[in-house]
């Protein structure tokens, strides 16, 4: 079924089409980047609304993270009350509109909460059931990932591996440094306003510019603007 559609009708609340804030559509692709990458499962914009809706890819995202957790805590004494078990007895085969999906959703939520995620980033459960806040969504799991990389797991949710490589390669053909590729999409932004007057006018800045938009295929919009406050 095409994105955003329901039922044959298109719904645009299980899209982000109507999110136009750059910064956080980027923060969605390397949510589904990591997500995507440690379930097997390709994730995008246009599909992690559906596919985690009824809660089985987040109970199965809780179960790989409870590895490291393990791991985290048997050889620190000190770590703290995390959770001693994934979520359990979750379904695996529901319908979005389900109980059993919003028992799924439940379960993964209170694992969140052990996880030590603010409990002001913990989503509603309607949030995601009946799509009343996909953003708030997208902030739970980004949460999730940062107390992941917390216990040891690996989540560069701060700088996306495409991103960071295309950097890597321009750096060694003009032999000069990008110091702002790890902090493009960070908070110095007073640097990264610097960074931008210095390269727009060269050689060099025209080909980053053309990697980025082809990486993150932003149409109508010029990269550099990605780098401004």
């Amino acid at each position: 079924m095409p994105r955003g559609k329901v039922g044959g009708k298109y719904d645009r609340r299980m899209s982000f089409d109507d999110v136009k804030d750059e910064r956080m559509l980027m923060m969605v692709d390397k949510l589904c980047v990591w997500m995507g990458g440690i379930l097997e499962e390709t994730l995008n914009r246009e599909n992690l609304i559906p596919q985690i809706r009824n809660g089985v890819l987040m109970c199965r995202l809780a179960t790989v993270i409870q590895e490291s957790v393990d791991d985290y805590t048997s050889k620190n004494d000190e770590a703290g009350p995390l959770p001693r078990k994934a979520p359990q007895n979750f379904s695996q085969d529901c319908s979005n509109r389900s109980m059993e999906a919003r028992e799924n959703v439940m379960k993964f939520l209170t694992w969140a909460r052990e996880l030590r995620v603010p409990e002001s980033s913990i989503f509603s459960p309607d949030d995601l059931l009946k799509l009343k806040g996909k953003m708030n969504v997208v902030n739970t799991l980004l949460a999730v990932a940062r107390r992941a990389k917390d216990c040891g797991m690996a989540a560069d949710i701060d700088a996306p591996p495409k991103i960071a490589n295309a950097f890597i390669g321009l750096e060694e053909k003009f032999g000069k440094k990008f110091d702002h590729t790890s902090k493009a999409f960070g908070s110095q932004k007073s640097e990264l306003k610097t960074v931008t007057t210095t390269l727009m006018s060269g050689s060099a800045w025209k080909i980053v510019q053309q990697k980025i938009d082809a990486i993150l295929q932003l149409p109508g919009k010029p990269s550099y603007e990605i780098f401004r406050v």
